[in-house]
């Protein structure tokens, strides 16, 4: 199909797709998609549009303006954009990247809890996986028929890889252990000695290097992610925040709900009753 947005050349495509009324109904569908090679003259400005852009940049610089932020993405990084807010977004050099808007259940509350976690832009352990997986759906998307069901599999596995934090960095500089020991231990007491005997350091210098490379104290990591784990159970069940907040390593009600307020900006209360 023709492209008529400026700063695109060649081999670039775009193409669009006619989502049953069953996927409409039942599963993430993609409307439209495309791979680009732009130049800095790209640049596409909208107020609103009832659908999300999930974009996977292959190299150069991808911005994204919008919520009054600016939002950079840059080689094996994704974007996830919510359309219906006013946005722009462009590059400023030479920038390949696949790309599609899609639709589907539960969209907007998937998209507003990863924005939440993480902003618009995400880089995970899951690069090579990620990658494939928006190769599957340009794929799905262009075959007669279209296959609506492996489309709608490959998007909500892009989905899950982005609510996945990235550990690569922790992996390559020796910080793996004491990650993995916080996910796995969140819920109970957890002491800085300890976790920096499991990375053979001291606990200045295991500080020091967190804060580093994970780019914040480990405090603040176990923090945010006790966070993450309670917002997943107050969309995902019906526990009393007492529950929660006990299953989350909190030590009591009244800390989980000034911590997450702080954190969110609304009582764990007020979050559930969004989604």
């Amino acid at each position: 199909m023709k492209i008529v947005d400026s700063g695109v050349h060649e081999p670039s495509f775009v193409d669009f797709v006619t989502p049953s009324a069953f996927a409409r109904k039942t599963l993430y569908y993609v409307l439209q998609f495309g791979h680009f090679y732009c130049d800095e003259k790209y640049c596409i400005k909208r107020d609103s549009l009832d659908q999300f852009l999930l974009v996977y940049v292959v190299s150069g610089h991808f911005v994204v303006d919008t919520r009054d932020k600016t939002f950079h993405a840059y080689a094996n990084q994704v974007v996830l954009l919510d359309c219906h807010f006013s946005h722009q977004y462009y590059c400023t050099e030479a920038t390949e990247f696949l790309w599609f808007h899609f639709n589907g259940t539960n969209c907007s509350s998937y998209c507003q809890y990863l924005y939440e976690q993480s902003g618009l832009v995400f880089t995970n352990e899951n690069v090579k996986e990620t990658k494939h997986s928006f190769h599957r759906v340009l794929r799905y998307a262009q075959e007669v028929p279209n296959n609506e069901h492996l489309t709608s599999m490959n998007i909500g596995r892009i989905l899950a890889y982005l609510a996945s934090p990235d550990q690569q960095i922790a992996v390559t500089h020796g910080l793996d252990p004491a990650v993995r020991y916080i996910r796995e231990h969140y819920a109970e007491d957890i002491f800085l000695e300890d976790l920096a005997s499991l990375c053979m350091m001291s606990p200045s210098h295991f500080i020091r290097s967190f804060s580093k490379y994970l780019n914040r104290t480990p405090h603040e990591y176990l923090l945010a992610y006790r966070l993450q784990q309670s917002k997943l159970l107050l969309i995902t069940t019906n526990q009393t925040i007492e529950s929660i907040a006990e299953n989350c390593g909190f030590n009591s009600a009244s800390h989980f709900a000034r911590a997450f307020r702080k954190s969110v900006g609304v009582s764990p209360t007020e979050f559930r009753t969004r989604f």
